[in-house]
């Protein structure tokens, strides 16, 4: 349910904003980890990389806009530091195991900001799609630190996979299932009026 200022006017939803740009950024980020050609560690570094940068970026934002308690929005901005350490990890370069380890503690991290934004700012619209959205990246996460990875193609394949499936988790969550679900009614035929029904009282 939208929520409203003093005045009567909606409150932008603008948690979902930052899931729709985030979505896609995840998204574009996961198809150049698994088309790129010639991939090497260091090229994995940097996109890695930057995916953590886009996280500390969005955290920062949910930090500064979203209706949480003051608490909280500490913790998500300390979130959002710790994210741009793991970064500088990344692009610091390092083994693939290494490289796996920094960007799972980021996505870890995200997904559990996302949750906690979603459950407590009150201005969300779909707030269970967002909870649910942040509670599979985490997963994620978790997995790509669990994994043992011996290949960069083997990296490369799994996080990039990972990183489209997160993109469109975001990309759902800020609306995406909304519009569908939408455009599916939208096409359904009018059964309210059956045919012949115009005449049938002539």
């Amino acid at each position: 349910m939208p929520v409203n200022d003093g005045e009567g006017n909606p409150v932008p939803d603008r948690t979902r904003q930052a899931m729709v740009i985030a979505g896609g950024c995840s998204f574009v980020l996961g198809i150049a980890t698994l088309l790129w050609p010639g991939r090497s560690e260091s090229t994995l570094a940097l996109l890695f990389g930057v995916s953590l940068l886009l996280s500390a970026g969005i955290q920062a934002y949910l930090a500064v806009v979203a209706r949480i308690a003051f608490v909280l929005r500490v913790l998500v901005l300390v979130s959002a530091v710790l994210t741009v350490i793991l970064a500088a990890l990344a692009f610091g370069g390092g083994n693939i195991e290494l490289l796996a380890l920094w960007i799972g503690i980021g996505w870890s991290v995200r997904g559990i900001v996302q949750a906690l934004v979603a459950a407590w700012d009150t201005a969300v619209t779909d707030g269970w799609l967002h909870e649910i959205c942040g509670l599979g990246t985490t997963a994620i996460g978790i997995t790509m630190i669990a994994m043992k990875f011996e290949t960069v193609t083997g990296l490369a394949t799994v996080a990039g996979s990972a990183l489209v499936v997160i993109g469109v988790l975001e990309q759902l969550a800020g609306g995406m299932l909304r519009t569908a679900l939408r455009g599916v009614r939208r096409s359904q035929p009018d059964t309210g009026t059956l045919p012949g029904s115009a005449t049938a009282g002539q």
